[in-house]
């Protein structure tokens, strides 16, 4: 799927989603219900179009490949790939790819990648903040 399907389906989810909890709700409140879903699903469609840029944007070894990010991506393609053989509807077309198992290794790898970088800046700000405020 590319991400504009995936966005629109999300959106789309969303909004039946929406209706169901504003129709338990109250009788004239599915519209509303449905337009607040259709929101909550774009912005969530958002979010997973930033995470595939960024996964996509990044690169990793095999050696970085073996460590626990890529051994937590091989879990969740083993997953997916159940998931694609039992035929679980939308999520069985997002993991929708050949060889699951090795792209899960990957994709783990690159999240466990961006998080490492992410927490070291992170550390790396807060350690010159305090290094700041103990000067004044």
């Amino acid at each position: 799927m590319t991400k504009k399907q995936i966005k629109n389906h999300l959106e789309s989810l969303g909004e039946r989603v929406g209706d169901q909890v504003a129709q338990g709700l109250s009788k004239g409140a599915e519209n509303k219900g449905g337009k607040i879903g259709r929101k909550v699903g774009k912005v969530v469609g958002e979010q997973a179009e930033r995470l595939h840029d960024a996964l996509e944007k990044e690169t990793v070894t095999k050696e970085e490949q073996l460590g626990i990010g890529g051994k937590i991506g091989t879990g969740l393609g083993i997953i997916g790939k159940r998931l694609v053989e039992k035929r679980y509807g939308f999520l069985g077309r997002l993991m929708g790819g050949d060889d699951l198992v090795s792209e899960g290794r990957v994709i783990g790898a690159k999240a466990e990648k961006i998080v490492k970088r992410t927490v070291k800046k992170g550390v790396q700000r807060i350690g010159r903040g305090k290094g700041e405020s103990n000067k004044s």
